[in-house]
This record gives C-alpha cells, structure tokens and sequence, in this order.
C-alpha cells in the first residue's frame, strides 16, 4: 500500500492527529486510530518505491488530518536518496 493509498483509505474516518512543538519534543497524539494511520503512513512510506519523501501540513496538503492545535507538520523522508538528507540540503515542502 503507498502513502496516498493510506491517507485516502483513512481520509473518510473520524480522527484528528495532534502535531505540536512542545518544550523541545515533537507531540504525536490521538485516539488509537489516529496512531495507526501515522503508523501505516511511515511504513507505507518506507516501502514506497516511487518517492522517497511525505509530508502533511495543519494548514496545507493532509490538514484534514490535524487537530486546530497541531502547530507543525510531518515530513517523512527516506533515506538513502539521490538528494541527500533533508538537512543537508535544500528543503522544500511539496504540496
């Protein structure tokens, strides 16, 4: 299953993640669905042949997703990639 796939299969369902910067960690909470379709979300993109990198944003492309609270949003990038790290090089959100 790729990661669009998780999301439209868990797009019509009745949970909101929270994503928010808190005292120096990253909080990551919901109800036991939410957690799963985070969990599938990583594997599927860990497996996913056709791109190396995922993201969803609060206030952009995956939002129905977040809570009102999630201040930030989810970047999975696999590695090795033929761009590098993340931080090593440019970053760039897709939408």
């Amino acid at each position: 299953m790729s990661p669009d796939e998780v999301c439209a299969e868990y797009a019509e369902r009745d949970f909101k993640l929270t994503c928010k910067m808190m005292d120096g960690f990253v909080l990551l909470e919901g109800t036991e669905e939410a957690l799963e379709f985070l969990g599938k979300l990583i594997l599927a993109q860990a497996h996913d042949e056709r791109s190396c990198k995922k993201t969803l944003q609060p206030n952009g492309a995956g939002s129905i997703f977040f809570t009102e609270e999630s201040n930030v949003g989810i970047y999975i990038h696999r590695l090795p990639c033929r761009d590098g790290k993340v931080l090593d090089s440019e970053f760039e959100i897709e939408t």
